[in-house]
């Protein structure tokens, strides 16, 4: 079976290797080409670092570093070892420029000042329908705003012009605030917290939160699930994050679309669940801090995105000193979860 399954990747143009034992033991002709010649026989953590060889999973995907190109791999249990598809990070969408952010900013602008006019006519009024009308526009423009923000990410990840504005953040009261504020809209979901860490870590906090906001965006959005575990723990080198739900998890066939930009295969009713995009942002903001995204999911079973932070990010020199709190705001949630929450939570109450 295993000289078999040589033989068929050997004809695949997709670079693929084999290991057992945690050896290397076959590469094809495209894998050779992204991790040399003398791959065979390299350990599978000298070549895939330590902690994707650590893991047990039958199968999950991974970012990693190749020297200075990143690349996913995917992992699937092949009796004593795996069978890894690698992919180098493609191209950019050619749509998506700045000419054209700026020109959905501006009209975000104007039609967040239009809704607020509406909304004081309303309120003048008495309108219940105006009023509704509004809160409607509201959930609009925030949803417009969280894919516009993640867009932007994503085009200044691909331009390397992103700059991080990180200090000494304390993940863990963002983490608290944020299923705090996020509890109260959904409780019919058991949203927990568990955190097995210390001191704050250099982080930009901005980020952070939109890291975060995908993650439970997913969960609640995508997953269907009834319960959502936050987990924080630490090492000497790195902080991690894993966010994990029992929803209806990933089917395998489709696990390796995971990171692709605008390419979910979203049937026609389930459009409005998004254009695809928050992967690819957790996993920028997870290399924007020197660290990984891992993501495991079994269909029926539910979905884990574990992700790192380095340690070592204040010994990079492109930090920026701020006095900034970094507070889950209200802005954060509607903007973060628009695609999921109540029309209500978009009412005069809310947004005060």
């Amino acid at each position: 079976m295993i000289q078999n399954t040589f033989d068929i990747l050997s004809l695949s143009g997709e670079a693929a290797v084999c290991t057992r034992g945690g050896v290397i033991q076959y590469a094809n002709a495209a894998a050779c080409t992204l991790l040399g010649s003398g791959c065979i026989g390299r350990s599978l953590r000298d070549v895939f670092g330590e902690e994707l060889s650590a893991v047990q999973s039958g199968s999950f995907i991974a970012d990693f570093s190749l020297g200075a190109r990143r690349c996913t791999a995917r992992f699937s249990r092949l009796e004593k070892g795996y069978l890894i598809f690698l992919s180098p990070e493609g191209g950019d969408p050619a749509i998506l420029n700045d000419p054209l952010l700026f020109s959905l900013r501006s009209s975000l602008m104007n039609m967040g000042i239009v809704t607020e006019g509406m909304r004081t006519l309303a309120e003048d009024r008495q309108d219940a329908l105006l009023l509704r009308n509004a809160a409607s526009l509201t959930q609009c423009y925030y949803k417009l705003m969280r894919q516009v923000e993640n867009a932007g990410f994503v085009l200044g990840m691909l331009e390397g012009s992103y700059a991080l504005n990180a200090f000494p953040v304390d993940l863990k009261a963002v983490c608290l605030s944020a299923v705090e504020a996020v509890s109260g809209f959904f409780p019919e979901v058991q949203i927990e917290t568990v955190a097995e860490c210390g001191d704050s870590i250099t982080a930009d906090p901005s980020l952070f939160k939109l890291l975060l906001n995908n993650l439970l965006d997913n969960c609640l959005v995508h997953a269907g699930c009834a319960h959502i575990r936050l987990r924080l723990s630490e090492t000497p080198q790195s902080l991690m994050l894993s966010v994990s739900d029992d929803g209806c998890g990933i089917p395998a066939e489709q696990l390796h679309q995971a990171f692709d930009r605008y390419r979910y295969r979203f049937e026609g009713f389930q459009m409005w669940r998004g254009p695809g995009l928050g992967l690819s942002v957790a996993r920028g903001v997870a290399q924007l801090h020197g660290g990984t995204l891992l993501l495991e999911s079994r269909p029926g079973v539910g979905t884990a995105v574990r992700v790192t932070l380095s340690r070592s990010l204040a010994s990079s020199g492109r930090l920026q000193e701020s006095d900034g709190s970094p507070q889950y705001s209200t802005r954060d949630l509607l903007a973060g979860l628009a695609d999921c929450l109540p029309e209500e939570a978009f009412t005069e109450k809310y947004l005060d």
